[in-house]
């Protein structure tokens, strides 16, 4: 086969021998240099057309059988060879073919991602098979190695066979055909010759087939849309909405392009580049810019390519089966990067990004850097990841690490304040640190979990004047050490949060891979191992008799002849590709066995390597378990250490030791630090005895048996109750009461401050003798006596939950590491011990929950302010307030049932969140559970009848009520505040202060009505009907007569945009009501273009975590295929300072959380000064009140510096575009008509009929 000339030309600007320099630049630098001299020559791989029939033309080996790919493809096409057969030295060598002296080879780059060796046992030894050879197996490496190829093309070869061209064994135009139907893709056609993919639709738009010379031409063109159609945020997910003419537009262009010669050659049909001179400028730009655009810009075009094929392969397999719902890519890389000079750039735009931005961004070595802030100050971590993917594991970690050291400085628990003292320095500790920038967690123990307490001794060293291996002299040792141990325990607490939220939100859903782990078990255990080919066959996972059963699914015949294909989210591309094998009709059983063992290899990796760390995660609850048990034996080792220490004193060195701690024993006040101190002095006197007899003389004290420092305020065996109403029960809970089940009462435990509590005590409670707390486990106590029967003669033993360990070890505790539990050490005192014997400890379980209080329960996860008879559960609506409510406002309501199985409905309308719970605190019978659906059944009909009837009442009232109001002539106070005048439809009393706003349905009857206070309250009519309700700003009529449907959420910013445009507009009330708005008026008028005004509430996702008024707008205009605007504020007015640092959901829960037990009082000063370290500040609050004030249109008129003026502009340009729309596609339709008018006067002339041509 000749292939084009234009392939021949390539070769002239592939002449030039790179210098020495050249050489080593980058790979991906030196094919974009190549590919912007053919680009300006106008002959880079994908400029030229090829003609249809020509296929196999990209390169590939010969040896392997397979295409080279993404950037390895371009540089190969580069070169302007006819033959595409290239292969290494060795594989032509290997072929008896030889490389002819002087010819220059081709690089080309692969990364290796896993490597194969040697399977060995347990002693090191090589496992073999059956055949007597040994095992292999693949590993996956740990840090990915890219290596270089150099390769021949066959033209520099000699002693190969010509090429051979197959034929095709499928029609091109009917490939192609099955390609577009088995994509669902929606494809119109329309006259004129433009051809589109428009994101906002989802929707491809193709001239008629008859205007094309060539179907091939067709096909060749719509499946370059299709190419487009890909990158829809619910396929590929590339950046689509951007202009024409600009840069991104430009590389996602480019993206489509290769991905159309590819899929051109492996069909057949060709490959027509159209207008590709209107790209070229932008594409050499941005490869000027950003070499490493090509490599990504291949790599997206195989992506195309493969989801593309695929359908292919999904209509073999189906048989035209529509196709299921495409899976969403993850991105593949961080959102910044870092250049040769240095610089931090935006990944896309390669824009310079500000300094104060957070986030990962990528090395020119291909390493990665987090940027974040840890007290305040900037940071730049080095990362070990060797992906992306990595690379976002790894920062969570470091953000989860970046708290003040104040959490381990200020813990009660702890003390170092030794260290002045040690030191002989006026620093104290919290000062040292800062000095040493070791400001968080972080910055202590870095971010690598097998590490934080090596890292930790390393970087606390220099704080003490000590190198890492030191370990003298003792006072700097033991503070440093107790210092690093107390930061890496702090650490393993903040990493373990994450592992549990991990674990959480892993349990909630079943993940393929679970499901693909139970497959390839059930496999094996049909005596499949996965070397001899433990194919996931493509059928669906289901359950068996109630059970997941895979094995019932499978048989060993079930790989063969069949498709075999994984999807994963992760891959966000149908894996038929990457991880699936079509075998062919007729194939050996061996060769199937083959095929179907290398997609289930690809597929397990896969497995692996997307959900690793999710798998882990939902295997964490025995790790979480050992970790308790761990962090005791690692105190007790300390003080195990810390002995031996002792005992190894020279006579000086305990006299020098004993001296500096009575010292500072004497001087510390009586509390706990001093009772800490005393507890370490009696240590070391226990191990050194010259430590002993020179304490003795200091301070005698410290050696005699500790004495209670107070008296018991109850008699010995009784707990001081307290009562708390039910709705106060969790601020009694957060101030340290605790509920002991068989009284049926709250208590003060030991340890806690009475004296907030007081206002609960109940006069005269003294009920029966005390019951400990509950151990943590049930069998808390069967370990005790389990560990008396194997522990040394005398020694009493107790039951200590882990939360009360510091206070028995305070009392005389002490741990054995033998029996893994705690005892009555030699200085014990008893007295305090008592509670925790075992036969004084009962197993406790909290009480189980009320329907009731389990829905109060939900409704503060929703941000209710559970308060007075709330909830109420009798199956009506009820308002209620959410936090950010002031005044009367009640954001948030509910509907509880209390009957059959007790359930109910949440809506926070601040947030747009809703929730349907159902209780879990109820277990029937299969009986009780049938009668309990029949009943609900009927009463969900019961209440449908009983709410349509209410809301007709309501209708008929409001009618009535409206007879007593008066039009609104005058602007009312509310409509004074938001600077709106007086528009035909509003209401108000007698006295011109309420303002009434009815709300119709598209036929004009009036559902409810909106009551507005003059401080601007809003409240609608009880039980009255809202969804789908509205009111029109100028009257139904004006609406009727209106260019746009124009609708906005509040009536304020309705009657702006009338205002503004002078024409009539739409109130929906909330945003969770613009959809049902929306479609009820473009079912009245569908020829009238829908714009939604939204709210655009910035401050909403940093407090609540979404924008409710932006998603619900955009999720309406799609729904009628209108428009979603937005107002535009100007610089500044609208957005958070670069100065103040941003505020996140968990930070505004803990002010808020601190702002209403602050205002409850009843704190110590510990408690109070916690709290008070939550709070926002003054400049984030100020901040934050700035964007409540910049949310909507009536905002940009009234509080912009843009004013009417700007809302008129912005409103008035999208009604003037959907105008316009709206025109052109009338005019599509007439030429449509004129067309089809056409036509038919065409079939109506008689055709002379033609003979057949005989073959």
């Amino acid at each position: 086969m000749t292939l084009p000339s234009w392939r021949r030309d390539m070769a002239k600007n592939q002449q030039q021998k790179p210098d020495d320099k050249e050489e080593k630049k980058p790979f991906h630098v030196v094919v974009a240099e190549g590919l912007i001299k053919q680009l300006e020559a106008g002959t880079a791989p994908w400029q030229k057309p090829w003609e249809a029939g020509q296929t196999g033309t990209m390169p590939m080996n010969p040896t392997t059988g397979k295409r080279y790919r993404g950037i390895n493809s371009i540089q190969l096409m580069m070169q302007g060879r006819e033959d595409n057969r290239w292969l290494t030295y060795k594989q032509a060598e290997a072929v008896g073919a030889q490389v002819r002296r002087g010819e220059r080879g081709t690089l080309v780059q692969y990364w290796k991602f896993e490597d194969e060796r040697t399977k060995t046992d347990e002693q090191g030894r090589p496992v073999k098979g059956a055949d007597g050879e040994p095992e292999k197996e693949r590993v996956r490496l740990e840090r990915p190695k890219v290596f270089h190829a150099v390769v021949f093309n066959a033209e520099q070869i000699d002693g190969l066979p010509p090429a051979i061209k197959l034929p095709q064994r499928w029609d091109a135009i009917e490939r192609a055909e099955s390609i577009l139907k088995a994509s669902g893709a929606d494809i119109g056609h329309a006259a004129g010759d433009r051809a589109f993919y428009r994101p906002s639709t989802d929707s491809i738009t193709m001239p008629y087939r008859e205007q094309f010379k060539t179907a091939d031409a067709y096909y060749a063109t719509a499946l370059h849309e299709l190419g487009h159609w890909t990158g829809h945020e619910s396929r590929l997910g590339r950046d689509l909405a951007n202009p024409f003419g600009s840069e991104a537009y430009a590389k996602e262009e480019l993206r489509a392009e290769i991905a159309s010669m590819i899929v051109g050659d492996e069909l057949g049909i060709g490959h027509d580049p159209g207008q590709h001179a209107a790209y070229v400028k932008s594409w050499v730009k941005v490869l000027k810019d950003d070499p490493m655009e090509i490599l990504r810009a291949a790599a997206d075009a195989e992506k195309i390519h493969g989801f593309v094929m695929a359908f292919e392969q999904k209509q073999v397999q189906e048989q035209g089966q529509a196709q299921g719902q495409a899976q969403q890519q993850q991105p593949a890389h961080p959102p910044a990067f870092i250049d040769t000079n240095g610089l931090l750039r935006e990944w896309n735009s390669a824009d310079m990004l500000a300094t104060d931005w957070q986030g990962i961004a990528k090395t020119s070595s291909d390493g990665f850097l987090i940027f974040g802030q840890e007290d305040g100050n900037r940071t730049v971590t080095a990362l070990k990841a060797k992906n992306y993917r990595e690379a976002q594991q790894e920062a969570e970690l470091v953000t989860a690490l970046a708290v003040g050291a104040a959490v381990v400085l200020d813990d009660p628990a702890l003390t170092f304040s030794h260290y002045q003292a040690n030191q002989g320095t006026p620093t104290g500790l919290a000062d040292a640190l800062r000095n040493a920038a070791l400001t968080t967690v972080h910055s202590v123990t870095g971010h690598e979990p097998a590490r934080f307490m090596e890292v930790a001794l390393a970087r606390l060293s220099p704080v003490f004047n000590m190198k890492p291996e030191d370990t003298e002299p003792m006072n700097a040792y033991l503070e440093r050490k107790g210092l690093a141990q107390a930061f890496a325990l702090k650490a393993e607490s903040l990493v373990e949060s994450i592992t549990n939220q991990k674990n959480q939100e892993a349990s909630m859903t079943a993940t393929p891979e679970a499901q693909a782990a139970s497959v390839l078990a059930a496999l094996e255990s049909l005596g499949w191992m996965r070397s001899d080919g433990a194919a996931i066959a493509s059928k669906p996972f289901d359950t068996v008799n109630g059970e997941n059963n895979a094995a019932a699914y499978l048989t060993k015949g079930d790989g063969y002849n069949r498709t075999l294909q994984f999807n994963y989210v992760s891959e966000g591309r149908n894996v038929a590709e990457a991880d699936g094998v079509l075998i062919p009709v007729g194939a050996s059983e061996d060769q199937a066995a083959k095929l179907a063992t290398a997609a289930a290899t690809r597929a397990e990796q896969s497995i692996q390597e997307s959900y690793g760390v999710r798998i882990e995660a939902m295997r964490s609850e025995q790790a979480m378990l050992a970790k308790e048990e761990r962090k005791a034996r690692e105190f007790e080792a300390m003080r195990e250490d810390r002995k031996q220490r002792a005992a190894e004193w020279t006579p000086d060195q305990a006299a020098a030791q004993a001296a500096a701690d009575a010292k500072q024993y004497q001087e510390q006040p009586s509390g706990m630090e001093r009772d800490f101190q005393r507890d370490d002095m009696a240590l070391n006197a226990a191990a050194s005895s010259h430590y002993r007899a020179a304490l003795a003389k200091l301070a005698p004290e410290v050696l005699e048996p500790q004495k209670n420092d107070q008296a018991q305020p109850l008699a010995q065996g009784q707990r001081q109750f307290i009562n708390v109403p039910f709705k106060e029960k969790d601020q009694a809970k957060s101030l340290g009461a605790k509920w002991d089940r068989a009284e049926q009462s709250w208590y003060i435990p030991p340890g806690v401050n009475p004296e907030p509590l007081s206002r609960w005590a109940a006069k005269g409670a003294e009920k029966g003798a005390e019951a400990a707390t509950a151990a943590e486990r049930p069998d808390g106590n069967t370990k005790v006596a389990a560990a008396q029967d194997s522990a040394p003669a005398g020694r009493v033993f107790l039951a200590v939950p882990y939360t009360e360990r510091m206070e028995a070890k305070a009392a005389g505790a002490a741990w054995d590491k033998t029996a893994k539990s705690w005892y009555a050490g030699p200085n014990a005192d008893m007295a305090k011990l008592e509670r925790w014997k075992p036969e004084n400890v009962k197993a406790q379980q909290d009480p189980a929950m009320t329907p009731r209080e389990e829905f109060a329960e939900a409704l503060r996860s929703m941000q209710c302010v559970v308060d007075g008879e709330h909830p109420i559960m009798d199956g009506q609506r009820h308002r209620i307030k959410v936090v950010g409510d002031t005044g009367k406002e009640q954001a948030g309501f509910y509907v509880g049932h209390s009957d059959g199985h007790p359930a109910g409905y949440i809506k926070n309308n601040r947030s747009g969140e809703e929730l349907r719970w159902k209780s879990t605190g109820y277990s029937m019978s299969d009986e009780d559970k049938a009668k309990m659906r029949a009943e609900a059944a009927e009463k969900l009909a019961e209440r449908a009848a009983q709410q349509e009837r209410a809301q007709g009442a309501t209708a008929d009232r409001l009618a009535r009520q409206m007879a007593s109001l008066v039009p609104a002539d005058q602007p009312t106070a509310y409509m004074q505040a938001k600077g709106i005048s007086s528009h035909a439809g509003a209401l108000t009393d007698s006295e011109g202060q309420k303002t009434y706003i009815p709300a119709t349905d598209v036929d004009g009857k009036v559902w409810t009505m909106q009551y507005i206070q003059e401080d601007g309250t809003k409240r609608f009519a009880k039980d009255s009907r809202k969804e789908g309700c509205f009111h029109a700003v100028g009257g139904l009529d004006g609406l009727a007569n209106a260019p746009a449907l124009v609708i906005a959420e509040g009536y304020a910013t309705a009657a702006t945009l009338a205002e503004s445009l002078g024409h009539a507009t739409v109130a929906a009330f909330d945003s969770g009501n613009l959809k049902a708005v929306a479609q009820a008026l473009h079912a009245k008028y569908p020829d009238k273009p829908v714009i939604v005004a939204g709210d655009d509430d910035r401050h909403l996702p940093m407090t609540l975590g979404n924008n409710p008024g932006r998603e619900k707008a955009i999720e309406a205009a799609a729904a009628v295929g209108g428009q979603a605007i937005f107002p535009v504020f100007a610089p500044g007015e609208a957005s958070w300072p670069a100065d103040v640092p941003a505020i996140t959901p968990d930070t505004f829960k803990k002010h808020q959380a601190a702002v209403t037990a602050l205002e409850a009082g009843g704190q110590t000063p510990e408690q109070e000064k916690a709290l008070k370290a939550n709070l926002l500040s003054q400049d984030q609050l100020d901040a934050l009140a700035n964007l409540k004030r910049h949310t909507d249109f009536n905002d940009l008129a009234t509080r912009s510096t843009l004013g009417r003026e700007g809302a008129t502009r912005q409103a008035g340009a999208a009604v003037s575009l959907a105008d316009e729309r709206k025109a052109e596609l009338a005019e599509q339709q007439t030429q449509t008509q004129h067309q089809a008018r056409s036509n038919d006067a065409d079939e109506q002339q008689p055709r002379q009929r033609k003979a057949a041509k005989v073959r």
